[in-house]
């Protein structure tokens, strides 16, 4: 699932699937699922990395992070507001909230997750 190319300079913000209503978790619950991931990994994008439900956390654009970092962000996202879905550019907050420079961490509904409530495997 990818962001349409109109989102791509949103920064941070809440938008996702339409079906992001209809998941039956929160970001708080995707939040509560990254206490299970491995802090040193390396991430790449698109691999589908926290789940919790149908809602899974993923990274679009990016040369990969450690899920140290996709942590942190998670927690931005909460912080900022969103209930459910939304992206945050990999650099936030350090100033740089343009997220055609490096990419993002998006949380949006899956419709065939690779996970299930947890951290998903490689």
């Amino acid at each position: 699932v990818l962001l349409a190319a109109g989102e791509a300079a949103a920064g941070i913000n809440c938008k996702g699937s339409s079906s992001c209503g209809i998941s039956g978790a929160y970001i708080t619950d995707v939040i509560s699922m990254a206490n299970y991931l491995d802090r040193s990994r390396w991430y790449q994008n698109g691999e589908h990395i926290v789940c919790a439900a149908n809602l899974c956390a993923f990274l679009q654009n990016t040369r990969g992070m450690p899920g140290s970092k996709i942590k942190e962000l998670l927690w931005q996202l909460n912080d900022h507001g969103c209930a459910r879905c939304g992206s945050i550019p990999v650099f936030y907050p350090s100033g740089d909230n343009n997220d055609n420079s490096h990419g993002i961490l998006t949380v949006n509904y899956v419709a065939k997750p690779k996970c299930n409530w947890g951290a998903c495997p490689k």
